[in-house]
């Protein structure tokens, strides 16, 4: 007796009528000697990422060759839970995305369950990706030099989560810099920018952007921020809260723990280390280092504790991203950090913890660490 679905099979292939081929997950690739009339395999590139975002569905890879690709890129299609979406540069920076004409960011995501990982991003416009999906995945890209001109009511970011709808969105890995001008008094223009439910931000160096490193606003809350460097702000390290539209959101549920955040230097009579602003609940500040910054903390409703207040010992600190920011043995920083809720592993995939403990940064340290720099 056959199998019952090999029946249905049978009955359905007797059917009248056209038959849906149902494109299955696959890897397709992009490259700058491609083009968009080829298929999109690995011998018969595409030439644009805009071209790949409107053809591949859910499971589908797209790898992204070295080179330079023109900007904006916007990406509507979604994956599933099971069946995510990924843009990959699959050698970290090697392609890199250069928007002009103004648009407002360089890359915008409109789809749920999409990954951008591994990019060099940047461009004439106020943000470098924006993401407005749910469960998007921001991961391990460098994102720079976005203007973010005027000081609109819009403002700006180099990593924008946005829709204050959307949840579970994750920023891991990147290193953001240089988006608007922190010699300019401006409060809208963040490194990192998170604006509603759930998600993580992990391992991320944010450093030289205009106002906070690392901004929570209008609806986030329940957000896990951990293990992030955070340096040379215009207006401080990191802002939690919640406030503006949609209204009547507090935030609250964020964990902020094993950040390392200095030199955070304000001219605007700013500079805080960590910031609770607007509407604040219970959230929860452990075991961060914060050293010389304008200012200490200012929570509202937040709690405190371990908090270490001392040099972390870089291998060698420069304020303009030019600098190796490993630890040194010895660092107050190492096995000084907590494990939950903390990536386990760090900004170059070393797993956490090495020591007893896991280490506060997005560098864990081991005898055996290799000094690179890790910057722009």
């Amino acid at each position: 007796m056959k199998p019952l679905w090999l029946l249905l099979l049978a009955i359905v292939s007797a059917l009248p009528g056209p038959r849906v081929r149902v494109q299955q997950p696959a890897d397709f690739y992009v490259s700058v000697t491609g083009s968009d009339s080829n298929d999109g395999s690995a011998p018969h590139p595409w030439a644009t990422i805009q071209h790949a975002a409107l053809a591949v569905a859910p499971g589908a890879t797209v790898h992204v060759a070295a080179g330079t690709y023109a900007g904006p890129v916007r990406t509507r299609v979604g994956g599933t839970a099971t069946a995510r979406i990924r843009f990959v540069s699959d050698t970290q920076w090697s392609a890199k995305i250069v928007s002009t004409g103004g648009a407002e960011a360089a890359w915008r995501n409109d789809g749920d369950y999409v990954t951008i990982e591994g990019f060099e991003v940047t461009g004439d416009g106020a943000v470098g990706i924006q993401s407005l999906g749910s469960y998007a995945q921001i991961v391990g890209n460098h994102v720079h030099d976005i203007p973010a001109a005027g000081c609109t009511g819009t403002g700006g970011a180099g990593i924008y989560i946005g829709d204050y709808s959307a949840h579970d969105s994750d920023t891991i890995g990147n290193i953001v810099h240089d988006v608007g001008n922190p010699n300019v008094m401006c409060f809208g223009v963040h490194g990192i920018y998170h604006t509603n439910n759930g998600g993580h931000i992990y391992n991320n160096i944010a450093y030289r952007n205009q106002a906070w490193g690392i901004h929570l606003w209008h609806a986030a809350r329940n957000v896990a921020v951990a293990n992030n460097l955070v340096y040379r702000n215009g207006a401080g390290g990191l802002l939690i809260g919640a406030g503006d539209a949609p209204g009547n959101v507090t935030c609250e549920g964020v964990t902020v723990v094993n950040n390392i955040i200095v030199d955070n230097i304000s001219q605007w009579s700013y500079g805080y280390a960590i910031r609770e602003a607007g509407r604040t609940g219970a959230n929860a500040y452990v075991n961060n280092l914060i050293f010389g910054n304008s200012n200490y903390l200012q929570l509202a409703t937040g709690q405190i504790s371990g908090t270490i207040n001392a040099n972390p010992q870089f291998v060698n600190y420069q304020p303009d991203g030019s600098g190796d920011y490993h630890l040194k043995a010895g660092s107050p920083a190492i096995d000084a950090g907590v494990s939950s809720p903390a990536p386990q592993d760090d900004i170059e995939h070393k797993p956490r913890p090495i020591g007893r403990a896991w280490d506060i940064g997005p560098y864990e340290w081991s005898p055996t660490t290799s000094q690179r720099t890790q910057s722009r």
